[in-house]
């Protein structure tokens, strides 16, 4: 067996293992919230209120989460033949049996990640795919599977200087499935990891904040398995005292519905965008914020 082939199948098994591993997580959680429910909240620590789970809410973030697979399969059509004709064109050959190409690869992989979600968060073209992940207003590991339904038909643009740089789309569906896998167990409100853990990976604690729609906590915390990129670039945020995270988007999608919640954010934003006068503004709908509004609108 070649070394893209042990890449290959590597992801294969990843995805095996993740299913039974995403429900014995949810069910150990859901019994361990069910016994910190009804304590006394303490507003001087992170966790205020544990919400816990609600059946349709959780059903529908898993529905999506099955979307997801079905509308990456159907991107692979045109985003794979641009990978590789990148990687046959790429700068550098790297040697997949060197000891740095895998530590290089994850975060390669990671950092593309933390650009793509900042934009994502930035720019109203890719919030319309990525909002219906924060659209739950409740915090927990099925929240985690609440997936971009539409991101797998465009967000892969941020991936391709990695393939012009020389890993191979292979490697690349290997990182990307680690990436995905590590931020599930952060989706908690139950638990948190301090030390020189926190310093250096995403944990509970700064995921948390970047699903709050407080003012205080908004667009922060972009990185997938390392915070240092927000530490480094100037988005990490840290839990303030007596401001308790509350879950949602300022615009709320108010159905469990998997196929609305994963279309509404290109539904708000077409119109916004049909509202909009002029091609100028038009044109500012897609890629300024997904805030602002035209004077014309306000």
């Amino acid at each position: 067996m070649n070394q893209l082939s042990q890449f290959q199948l590597a992801t294969q098994l990843l995805y095996a293992v993740a299913i039974p591993y995403f429900f014995a997580a949810m069910w150990l959680e859901y019994r361990v919230i069910k016994r910190l429910q009804g304590q006394k909240p303490d507003i001087q620590g992170p966790i205020d209120i544990v919400q816990g789970y609600e059946l349709k809410d959780s059903l529908c973030s898993i529905a999506m989460g099955a979307l997801k697979l079905v509308t990456t399969g159907i991107a692979l059509i045109w985003s794979l033949p641009l990978m590789a004709w990148l990687f046959q064109h790429r700068v550098f050959d790297l040697g997949l049996s060197s000891w740095w190409f895998l530590p290089l690869l994850i975060i390669g992989d990671d950092f593309c990640y933390y650009w793509y979600h900042r934009v994502a968060h930035r720019c109203a073209l890719f919030w319309a795919e990525h909002s219906n992940h924060h659209t739950s207003e409740h915090y927990n590991l099925s929240t985690a599977l609440r997936q971009s339904v539409l991101g797998p038909f465009y967000s892969f643009v941020f991936w391709l200087p990695l393939a012009w740089l020389g890993f191979d789309p292979v490697t690349l569906a290997f990182a990307h499935s680690v990436n995905l896998l590590y931020q599930y167990w952060i989706h908690s409100e139950v638990f948190e990891v301090h030390g020189w853990f926190e310093k250096i990976f995403n944990c509970p604690q700064h995921h948390r904040l970047h699903h709050a729609k407080n003012e205080e906590y908004h667009d922060c915390n972009y990185g997938g398995i390392f915070i240092v990129w927000d530490r480094w670039f100037g988005t990490y945020r840290d839990f303030k005292p007596g401001v308790a995270p509350v879950y949602g988007t300022l615009t709320p999608v108010l159905s469990t519905n998997p196929l609305k919640q994963g279309v509404m954010g290109w539904v708000h934003l077409l119109q916004k965008v049909g509202k909009a006068q002029g091609l100028v503004n038009k044109l500012k709908c897609l890629w300024l914020p997904p805030g602002w509004t035209p004077q014309q609108m306000s």
